[in-house]
């Protein structure tokens, strides 16, 4: 299996705030920010319990989830390994954990990345546990 929170901890996320501006961080490299005063979840239908699709297929799953998401609290996202892979999805504000981490599992996702304010955090989706975290 392998190393999540070392994976984690090292993957980077642009968030896009307009046709022009993109916030860009990670664990790794994030830094004090307006943006981490509120809650929220970035979430991808990409690749459900991991394994790899189309990304004819990864676009629609996407596009079903987009479609459940209150559109005026939500961002488009990208997250990008290390190793080139990158992921589009969307940024939710003001989500509770349970409710971030119930969207993870209707999306069938391994994990989410999640904010509530005090640290940015992935959280297994199954078991509810914390793999990585950062204090914010």
């Amino acid at each position: 299996m392998p190393d999540y929170a070392e994976i984690y901890h090292t993957n980077r996320y642009g968030i896009h705030l307009s046709d022009t501006e993109t916030f860009s961080f990670s664990l790794e490299t994030f830094t004090d920010h307006p943006f981490f005063s509120r809650r929220f979840v970035i979430i991808t239908a990409h690749n459900p319990h991991n394994r790899q699709l189309t990304d004819q297929q990864n676009v629609r799953r996407n596009e079903l989830l987009y479609s459940e998401l209150n559109s005026d609290l939500t961002l488009e996202a990208v997250g990008c390994g290390v190793d080139g892979h990158c992921e589009a999805g969307y940024l939710l504000f003001d989500i509770s954990r349970e409710e971030a981490i119930a969207l993870g599992l209707r999306y069938e996702q391994f994990a989410i990345f999640y904010c509530d304010t005090k640290a940015l955090m992935y959280v297994a989706c199954e078991s509810r546990e914390v793999i990585v975290s950062a204090a914010c």
